[in-house]
This record gives structure tokens, C-alpha cells and sequence, in this order.
């Protein structure tokens, strides 16, 4: 295993940004981003352009770095990011760029590439990982509600999983659950990695003043609140005075100086909103500064189909996404209708850009969505392996062979765009459903057709668009193993 300081953050022999490069590059950025009252002026961009392209020798970032210089020409809403981080607090902003920037773009990006040379096995950007299924709410369709609530993973499990993951050059982790601040130590396993930064989705109802507080002296946590739409979508799917509660913990998280997020799940019940311009200024209001949206998909409690969007209501949420991200200074990602900016599918921890999942139980899935594992982390750490070990199983490789499973990446998924080849995976791989009822994804014929009539439609649609598909050759290979 490679030479690596885990509380540090350092990495020896591997060609990386030095900490002493490191460190200098930082209070360059600080002093530029985070101690300028006000505006960010143009030259402050422009000095800040100037640094990412000396790091950027090989070229990797050229795309985002040229954007930036566009956004910079064209005055578009994302600059205001800058000055929005500028007003959060001095550990949050320091995190985002040390263990985000620094640590999983930068330094992470060599350590992932000195990984594969290693072990020859792919090399995932970031995972998810569910250290309780315990949650305080019962929210209608839950992707995880089917999960025994009483699974959680022990804290020495977790630091194992995370040191591990420091040596795969992953500083980027999901949190998901359950509910995460349900755990008790959950703070402390922050603490704990303070070189990881934490993206942790919540359903915010926990966050009070104090807990913010404590976020906020922490910094390398973004809190990502799950929200449905305003007070009757959200009480709808979450129950009675959520809204309220998420509200609050909104509040508490602004004013502590905090960046977090939203999570939307596109669904029957919301469309309407999700069409309406003020729900986007609202988040904006209270402090959002980037958001996922989720299409509901008939997995977990009570799955039912009824609840999708139409393949006509998809286009139509992707249309306003389009025009909400060139007018307000919120950062949205649209799964699964961003495909074309990652290429397609990110399940089974795919080279570059994938990830998968470790849910309470320890069952590693291809994806928080897909609920099938081929091994567990307990069982690999049992006969002394390590979490990468679970990427070189034959479900993950067949998932990972078939990306991307669409020439057109607006159609990514293969559970609800490309049903049939989550079927022939799973029939050809024989993984186990991680809990009661997860077969009925591939099994139940009445959802069987639904899912083939809606990708049917959605790519009729798309065609009817004249889409411009994807160059297949432009993609990265698949390592062999």
C-alpha cells in the first residue's frame, strides 16, 4: 500500500502538490475568496484563474477552467458563488477549498491515478456511504424505507472504511441514511477525519441552533436538506410541520455561516412547483447554494409507479433547470437528466467521476437506487481485505462493461431509462437484494412494463428533440482488471 499519513493529509512519492505547495496555494485563495469584504472583482478572478491553470499542468481541468473565463465574460449568476462562500464561516470556507479542492480534486486526482497503477481496479471519485438506518420520520415512497431501521454500522467499521478510502484517494464522502444526525458519535466521526469533506443529506428536522453552531466550527460538513417543494409538498411527503422544521434548520445554518444544500425528489405530487420560479428563489432566500434533484423511483416503502413524473414532466423540469441555472446563483444537479456531464451512468464506482453505496448493513450496492450487493464490508474486512476489493466483483464489472447503457447520457440510469439492463445484470451476475422486496424492481411484471412504456417514451422524446448524442469514442475505458 502506498506510503500515506492519514491525519495529515499527506501523501509521500506520488508526485502531488507538496503540502509546503499546498499551503501556499491556499492562503493565496484565502486571501483572494475568503478575506475581501464585498464584491469579488474581476482581477481577484482573474489572478484566481491564473493559480488553477499553474496547478492544471496536464490539462485535466481546461473544460471548467475555460468556463470559468466564459462566466467571467458573460457576468453569469454562478460568479456570485464566490462572494456568497466569502460570507460563510472561516472553518467552512476553509474546508471546502483544503479537504474539496486541495484534497479530492487536486491531490485526490493523483493518488486515484497512483491507486490504479497499484491494483489495476477502478478508480470512483467519491461514495455513499449510510452509517445508520435509523430516521425520526416516515416519509412516503423512502428509497431506503425498506431497510431494517435498526442497522447501523460501527464506528470502527467506519474509520476503517475511511481510512481505506484515504488510500484510494477518495477525500469526498457521501452521507446518507436513515438519518444521520440520528447517531450520537456522528459529530465526533466528523471530527475525527477532519481531512474528508462530508456532503451529508439530511432531512434537517435535528438541526437546531446549537447543532449548527457546531457544523459550522467543524466546516468540512455540507449539510444537504431534503425538501419537497414549499409547505403542502413537503408535509405531504415528510409528514405534519416539516416544512416548518426544515425552515428553521435553514436559518440556523445560514446564520451560522454554513454551506448547505437541498434535495428534491421530482415527483407527482410537486411537479407543479418544481415548474415555478419563486420555489428556486426561495431556496436561494434562504441560504441554498446547490441542489440535487432526484427522480422518484419505485424502490424502498411502498413503491409505486404512479408517483413518477411522466416522460413529458421529465423534459419539462429540464427545461426549467436550464433556465433557473442561468439566472439565479444556485447550483442545481438534475439525476438523471445531467447524464451528458458525466457521461452516463456512475454506478459501481466507475473510473473518474462514480461511486457506489454502503448502506447500514454493510452491503456495498452500485448505487444508493440499485438495491442488490455482491459482497458486504463486514465479510471483506472478516478475511482482512479492503473496501476496494468489493469494486472488483463480478456484478460491479458487469455494471461498469455496460456503461454507458445509452448513446443518448440524458438517459443514464439503468433502473428507470434502461430497465432492461439492470434485468440482464442482475440475471446474469446473481447478486442478493439487500432487503425484503428489492427483487420486485425486476420481478414484478405490472412495473416491469411501466418502466419499459416510460423509457420508451423518454427516448422518443429526446429523439423528437434532436438531441445531439454523445461521441462514444470521446469516453474513458473501462480499465481492465
Amino acid at each position: 500500500m502506498m506510503a500515506h499519513n492519514v491525519h495529515s493529509g499527506e501523501t509521500k512519492g506520488l508526485g502531488v502538490i507538496t503540502q509546503y505547495t499546498q499551503d501556499i496555494v491556499f492562503k493565496q485563495i484565502s486571501h483572494i475568496l475568503l478575506r475581501i469584504p464585498g464584491r469579488i472583482t474581476p482581477k481577484a478572478l482573474e489572478k484566481i484563474l491564473r493559480i488553477a491553470e499553474s496547478l492544471d499542468r496536464n490539462g485535466e481541468y481546461s473544460r471548467e477552467i475555460e468556463g470559468l473565463k466564459k462566466a467571467i465574460d458573460s457576468n453569469h449568476p454562478y460568479l456570485r458563488f464566490f462572494e456568497l462562500i466569502g460570507k460563510k464561516s472561516l472553518p467552512c470556507r476553509e474546508k471546502l477549498f483544503r479537504n474539496f479542492f486541495i484534497n479530492a480534486v487536486f491531490n485526490g486526482t493523483k493518488i486515484r491515478e497512483d491507486f490504479y497503477r497499484t491494483h489495476r481496479i477502478s478508480r470512483p471519485f467519491f461514495f455513499v456511504i449510510s452509517p445508520t438506518m435509523n430516521c425520526n420520520l416516515r416519509c412516503l415512497g423512502c428509497y431506503a424505507g425498506n431497510y431494517p431501521r435498526k442497522e447501523n454500522l460501527s464506528r470502527e467499521v467506519i474509520d476503517r472504511v475511511l481510512e481505506d478510502a484515504r488510500a484510494m484517494g477518495i477525500y469526498f464522502v457521501t452521507v446518507s441514511g436513515g438519518e444521520p444526525f440520528c447517531r450520537k458519535d456522528i459529530l465526533d466521526l466528523f471530527r475525527t477525519h477532519h481531512d474528508i469533506y462530508f456532503q451529508v443529506f439530511t432531512n434537517g428536522t435535528l438541526i437546531d441552533s446549537d447543532l449548527a453552531q457546531e457544523i459550522s466550527r467543524l466546516g468540512n460538513i455540507a449539510p444537504v436538506i431534503s425538501c419537497e417543494g414549499f409547505e403542502e409538498e413537503t408535509d405531504h411527503r415528510r409528514g405534519k410541520e416539516t416544512y416548518r422544521r426544515i425552515c428553521e434548520a435553514m436559518d440556523n445554518l445560514r446564520k451560522a455561516g454554513v454551506v448547505f444544500g437541498f434535495s428534491t425528489v421530482p415527483a407527482a405530487y410537486n411537479y407543479s412547483t418544481l415548474l415555478d420560479e419563486a420555489y428556486y428563489a426561495f431556496l436561494v432566500e434562504k441560504g441554498a447554494l446547490f441542489g440535487w434533484l432526484f427522480q422518484y423511483i419505485p424502490i424502498g416503502a411502498k413503491p409505486d409507479a404512479k408517483l413518477m413524473l411522466t416522460a413529458e414532466q421529465r423534459l419539462k423540469v429540464y427545461d426549467k433547470v436550464q433556465a433557473v441555472r442561468n439566472k439565479y446563483p444556485l447550483f442545481i444537479a438534475d439525476f438523471w437528466n445531467d447524464g451528458p456531464y458525466v457521461h452516463g451512468c456512475l454506478a459501481a464506482g466507475r473510473t473518474t467521476s462514480g461511486y457506489f453505496h454502503i448502506n447500514g448493513n454493510g452491503d456495498i450496492e452500485p448505487c444508493v437506487f440499485v438495491h442488490f450487493a455482491a459482497d458486504n464490508i463486514h465479510r471483506i474486512y472478516e478475511r482482512e481485505g479492503h473496501l476496494w476489493d468489493a469494486l472488483d466483483s463480478e456484478f460491479f464489472r458487469n455494471i461498469r462493461a455496460g456503461q454507458p447503457w445509452n448513446s443518448n447520457h440524458h438517459m443514464p440510469c439503468m433502473v428507470i431509462d434502461n430497465p432492461h439492463c439492470l434485468r440482464k445484470v442482475v440475471e446474469a451476475t446473481h447478486p442478493y437484494p439487500t432487503h425484503e422486496g428489492a427483487e420486485t424492481l425486476i420481478s414484478d411484471p405490472a412495473l416491469e412494463n411501466h418502466l419499459d412504456r416510460y423509457s420508451e417514451d423518454l427516448e422518443r422524446l429526446w429523439a423528437e428533440r434532436s438531441i445531439s448524442y454523445c461521441d462514444l469514442d470521446a469516453l474513458l475505458p473501462e480499465p481492465s482488471t
